[in-house]
């Protein structure tokens, strides 16, 4: 079959040829199912008709399609049309390694960076017991921002002899069998080159040559012909690095080495230590000879968190070992990311606020007062701060007032206050008094520079269905003027550019999404987006530096020490024209806000996050007690289910490094592992004869729904959304699996057979967390917005089961669960005062019996449950029990902060 544009393969319509070499054409193609633009690869004819070449391709395209690691490209599909076999990857622009070292040695700090990358990229895949056996500079590929993707797992093992143009040695290729040779001269390990069997290591000698090869501007052992190539290999070591005049240190040269050594035993044992190593050296290249133009400090994370609370990996303190992460200082990130690298010394920190309760610093210009949200009367109020000096006071007294915005004159704050179940914006005098009322149906909101005008995010649903507007209004809340509309995108964090100009965002898509910024023209609606530096992670509040010229947040993301997994955050300063960015300070904490103080001088939201298992009794004199802690420690274990005989509880927990689902016996309190995959397992659930775990996985490269034996064993993916499906359960006679689909093709409600068949939408639009009904009716679920509330629809046709209004009110989190009996739903929402609890609210089809609800537990500082579960006879409750403690951070010395410069009234720049 002879491709050209316009040719169909399956559903991916070939657009324009890549590139052509020995393993086949590479072509740009459209996958016509998610419209987005794909790379389609056309295995050669003698491939293709070849049986045992195609199952080995087709094995490793299943075991590469599962790692999911931002450093590998992504497999999304392989098939056949006629005789052409063909995979699908992720279309990724940039150059091969092989082509950035065209031009000579790369510099120190790029090499590093690098490295780092595809030794995080290796480590998943050694994880998952993959080996690449070809890694050199032509399968590896730079992308514009820096990010480094590891290309041909599996897929180099089956090309056939060809020619390495740049190495003038071929590429050898036989079976898996010892006594063939499979890879390239030059990149091949001693026992790759004997023929014997390879393990892991064999990529870390590849990495070992491909890093000698980034620092010296030569490859390690190439030598005239191929036998002296192999002689090479196996009995001599390359030339010093010290010979190339390049100011390489003693430390960088020793891992070199040590990936290079004959034996394999000899070497780094795994690419997550080699990666450890190399961060760990990157930061010492200040004083060990390396010249200045190649000083750079490492990014210091393994993996990136896709989530903000409640979080896949959480805040969790790990004392020392992460606290030496507090406060490093670091060059710009990511080779793609800068061209101007510095050292700068580590900021000072120090605690503002110890209440434990206060996030949503604003500071005034000039940075005497501090506006901030509080927790510590009970509700949430608005708190001031004299800075320097100390005193605090509360500004205002509703039962729920947050993210406050000092005007740029100090003389006012704007609020956000939680009213029912609308949000609505307040202004209220610094020196006190009461608020007024600007505006009704605000998310949040911000001042312009000079004060006269407000621009506002607003959340409607419609439908089940989201959509998120920007507004400008004046001062008084009048002549609105909408600039920007998105649908299932959530807004947060609307911050006015210095000149006016440019309004920044905070963008997320579905609630599993990674966040991107967001920049709309003041004038003509126009937007842009800026991406945030590898890896992604959730954003918080933005800032806007001096004139306007970058944008200062903070960005969540995963660190794994040992065992153990936790969030910090990075303070990121990024140039809103070049999107250069640089990390400016780490915290072992999670961050989710921050303003300018003064000049070098930020304030920060700092929190701490566990989350803990924690069981009551629903029924008898003691229902609602104190009850007994399942779980105690600092990991984040959530999502609690009880297995269909009461004996065992399934939860999700990162206690391991990973999330991972776990069980837990109720009578003797043993917890065992499930499930051990590098990917992200969670939303577990047990089928009704408890033979069967369901859950959510990003194996694929996005979430789909799984299967697995009780015990673990024989995981197979049952959905096919192609986006993200999450949080299945079953209907009680295990016929269906009812799960949520965020897919924008076709967001909602769905059910399918237990072996994927038969999927059907029952509740279009932006919902989350099913409940089938335990006489399979109905099914529960709470919207996906910001603005949850709890609706029950008939399972059979998605009719509506209640009124127009929700069911419950508004805030709603985790998934809601039915009482055995059927005859009523119980839901974690916040009561008049923002406070977390648990309600139970009786059922009745077609009945209003919100008069009915009744607070169960929570309500109470200190106790916040997240998650849930029941037992089978509805005695037993168990909840995670999320602890979090909050305080305003002062961190000073941060070199490039400056104070925004705000056009005054008068038309002139002002601090």
């Amino acid at each position: 079959m002879s491709l050209s544009a316009g040719t169909r393969l399956g559903p991916y319509e070939i657009l324009a040829p890549v590139g052509a070499g020995g393993m086949g054409e590479v072509w740009r193609a459209r996958d016509t199912r998610l419209g987005r633009e794909v790379a389609v690869k056309v295995l050669p004819e003698r491939l293709a008709t070849d049986a045992e070449a195609l199952g080995r391709f087709e094995r490793e395209a299943r075991a590469v399609a599962s790692l999911s690691h931002p450093n590998i490209l992504a497999i999304h599909d392989f098939g056949r049309e006629g005789e052409v076999v063909y995979s699908v990857t992720e279309m990724v622009a940039g150059e091969t390694l092989r082509q950035r070292l065209a031009g000579g040695a790369l510099p120190v700090r790029k090499a590093l960076d690098y490295a780092q990358q595809i030794a995080r990229g290796l480590a998943a895949a050694q994880d998952r017991g993959v080996v690449h056996r070809d890694l050199k500079p032509e399968n590896i590929i730079i992308t514009p921002d820096g990010a480094v993707k590891i290309l041909d797992f599996g897929l180099a093992k089956l090309a056939p002899s060809e020619q390495d143009g740049l190495t003038g040695t071929p590429t050898r290729q036989a079976g898996t069998a010892p006594g063939k040779v499979m890879g390239t001269m030059g990149y091949m390990s001693p026992e790759q080159v004997r023929g014997q069997e390879v393990d892991h290591r064999t990529d870390i000698f590849a990495l070992g040559a491909v890093l000698y090869e980034m620092l010296s501007g030569r490859p390690a052992f190439r030598r005239d012909t191929p036998a002296d190539t192999v002689s090479a290999i196996l009995k001599e070591d390359p030339p010093a690095m010290s010979s190339t005049n390049r100011p390489i240190s003693p430390q960088v040269e020793r891992i070199v080495h040590h990936c290079l050594e004959k034996n394999p035993a000899e070497r780094f044992q795994s690419a997550r230590d080699l990666g450890f190593n190399l961060e760990a050296v990157a930061g010492t290249q200040t004083g060990s000879g390396a010249s200045g133009a190649d000083i750079g400090l490492p990014h210091g994370v393994v993996a990136g968190s896709r989530h903000g609370f409640p979080g896949r990996a959480g805040a969790v303190g790990l004392g020392v070992a992460i606290g030496l992460l507090a406060g490093l200082a670091t060059g710009w990130l990511g080779a793609g990311y800068s061209r101007q690298p510095v050292t700068y010394a580590p900021p000072s920190m120090r605690t503002l606020t110890y209440s434990g309760v206060d996030r949503e610093p604003s500071a005034a210009p000039g940075g005497r007062l501090i506006a901030y949200a509080s927790e510590r009367d009970g509700g949430t109020q608005i708190w001031l701060k004299q800075h320097p000096g100390g005193d605090e006071v509360a500004l205002t007294h509703g039962a729920i007032d947050a993210v406050p915005r000092i005007s740029p004159d100090g003389s006012q704050v704007l609020f956000v206050r939680q009213e029912g179940t609308e949000r609505s914006l307040y202004r209220v005098p610094v020196v006190g008094g009461e608020p007024r009322k600007v505006l009704d149906d605000v998310w949040e909101a911000d001042w312009s520079p000079d004060g006269s005008r407000i621009v506002i995010a607003r959340n409607r649903i419609s439908g089940g269905a989201s959509t998120d507007f920007v507004l400008i209004v004046d001062a008084a809340g009048q002549d609105a003027r909408e600039i920007a509309r998105l649908d299932n995108i959530s807004l947060s964090s609307p911050r006015w550019s210095p000149d006016g100009t440019t309004i920044a965002l905070v963008q997320t898509g579905t609630e599993n999404s990674d966040s991107t910024l967001l920049l709309v023209n003041v004038a003509d609606g126009s937007k842009r987006v800026l991406s945030p530096p590898p890896p992604l992670g959730r954003l918080s509040a933005l800032v806007w530096i001096g004139s306007g010229g970058s944008l200062l947040y903070t960005k969540s993301e995963t660190i794994v020490v040992g065992q153990t997994a936790a969030s910090s955050s990075q303070v990121v300063l990024q140039d809103v024209v070049s999107g250069e960015a640089r990390s400016l300070m780490w915290l072992p904490s999670a961050t989710g806000s921050l303003d300018v103080v003064g000049p070098g001088a930020i304030v920060l939201g700092s929190g701490y996050l566990r989350q803990n298992l924690r069981e009551i009794t629903l029924d008898g004199a003691s229902a609602g007690s104190e009850g007994r802690w399942l779980t105690r420690g600092n990991s984040m274990d959530r999502q609690p289910v009880f297995s269909p005989d009461g004996k065992w509880v399934l939860f999700s927990s990162n206690r391991s490094g990973n999330l991972d689902l776990w069980k837990l016996s109720t009578e003797t309190g043993a917890i065992r592992r499930i499930t051990e995959d590098q990917a992200d397992d969670w939303d577990p659930a047990f089928t009704p004869d408890g033979r069967n775990i369901l859950w959510s996985s990003n194996r694929s490269g996005h979430f789909e729904i799984w299967m697995c034996a009780a015990d673990g064993t024989g995981a197979r993916q049952i959905s096919q959304d192609g986006y993200d499906a999450e949080n299945p359960t079953s209907t009680p006679d295990g016929a269906w699996i009812v799960y949520n689909s965020a897919n924008p093709a076709h967001t909602g409600i769905w059910k399918m057979r237990v072996d994927g068949t038969q999927a059907t939408r029952v509740v279009p639009g932006s919902w989350s967390t099913p409940d089938t009904s335990p006489d399979g009716k109905y099914v529960a679920y709470r919207t996906g917005s910001q603005l949850r509330t709890l609706h029950v629809a008939r399972l059979s046709d998605g009719g509506a089961a209640m009124p127009p209004k929700p069911l419950s009110g508004t805030n709603l989190n985790g998934r809601p669960r039915w009482m055995p009996d059927g005859k009523s739903l119980l839901f974690i929402g916040e009561n008049d005062a923002g406070r977390r609890g648990i309600y139970i609210q009786r059922f009745e089809p077609g009945q209003d019996t919100s008069s009915a609800r009744r607070p169960l537990l929570g309500f109470e500082l200190g106790d916040f449950p997240e998650s849930m579960g029941v037992s089978p006879d509805g005695r037993r409750l168990i909840y995670s029990s999320a602890e979090n403690q909050e305080s305003l951070v002062l961190a000073e010395g941060l070199a490039g902060v400056e104070p925004p410069t705000r056009l005054g009234s008068a038309g002139r720049m002002a601090q």
